[in-house]
């Protein structure tokens, strides 16, 4: 009885907070600072709705049921404290902490989110966590999808249940899979493969490494491959489409240019001389 009437309580409420969201707000407030219930504008203090439509500022505690429909439902939305939505809050900017059942949308974040499904942004700097991943254009601080996490520019800790990718890479990131990207920068690891087109820094991967040019340090279970190596390179297979510049191990390892050391069962450097082209143990060009 006691579950029944705490049900029913709950359903009356939330009826009259629909009916006065879609007409105004019933207010215990002074000059905006208080408790409000419905669609109030402009709230300092603890704001309840169902759905948020045309919010212009929230200074404290942002409270919504369900997830506005149609786009730019809340384009002038500042949240200053903590957004909560049992779906998902939608805003302009958040300066603070946005949890969502399902997930938190902003074309600003600056704080934590964590969202049920996934978090996205234009842009976001701080913690976010989503159930399934996280995506933006430019992402900063420490981001964990338990899919992925996905953006153009990436600047942090990036970890992905399946992988970590975007144009531009800076810091530590991990792939279940893989991680991917035109310029990754920093320390990668993965549980298949690293790729891109520029990689620089130290790169751990299941099977190997990819892209058109690998400076630093490479390690893969199987194959290290680039049109362009730089530093030291360790695998069962390294292979420099065009020059390699360092130290390369491996059981084979192939270089159409050598400039550096291999040491590996069978050594290939292309621009070495007549039979020294092809070396056991060991094979050295300056």
């Amino acid at each position: 009885m006691r579950r029944t009437s705490a049900v029913i309580g709950l359903l009356t409420i939330l009826s009259l907070v629909s009916k006065v969201s879609g007409v105004g707000s019933l207010d215990l407030t002074y000059k905006n600072h208080g408790l409000s219930f419905g669609n109030a504008p402009t709230v300092h203090g603890l704001r309840i709705n169902v759905v948020d439509r045309h919010v212009k500022e929230v200074n404290g505690v942002n409270l919504t049921f369900w997830i506005p429909i149609g786009k730019n439902s809340n384009p002038l939305f500042c949240m200053n404290g903590m957004a909560v939505g049992l779906v998902a809050p939608v805003m302009h900017r958040l300066y603070g902490v946005g949890f969502g059942g399902l997930g938190v949308g902003a074309d600003e974040i600056t704080g934590l989110a964590v969202g049920g499904l996934g978090v996205g942004a234009d842009v976001m700097t701080g913690i976010g966590i989503g159930g399934l991943g996280i995506g933006g254009d430019n992402l900063t601080g420490l981001l964990v999808g338990g899919l992925g996490v996905g953006a153009d520019v990436m600047t942090g800790v990036g970890v992905g249940g399946l992988g970590v990718g975007g144009d531009k890479l800076t810091g530590l990131f991990i792939g279940g899979l893989g991680t991917g990207g035109d310029k990754l920068t920093g320390f990668f690891i993965s549980g298949l493969a690293n790729g891109g087109d520029d990689l620089t820094g130290l790169f751990i991967s299941g099977l190997g490494a990819r892209g058109d040019r690998i400076s630093g340090v490479s390690m893969g279970g199987l194959m290290i491959r680039a049109d362009e190596l730089r530093g030291v390179h360790i695998a069962p297979w390294v292979h420099a489409r065009r020059e390699s510049r360092g130290l390369s191990v491996g059981l084979f390892n192939y270089s159409k240019r050598l400039h550096g050391l291999q040491i590996g069962v069978i050594n290939w450097a292309g621009n070495q001389h007549g039979l020294l082209k092809l070396l056991p143990v060991v094979n050295y060009h300056r």
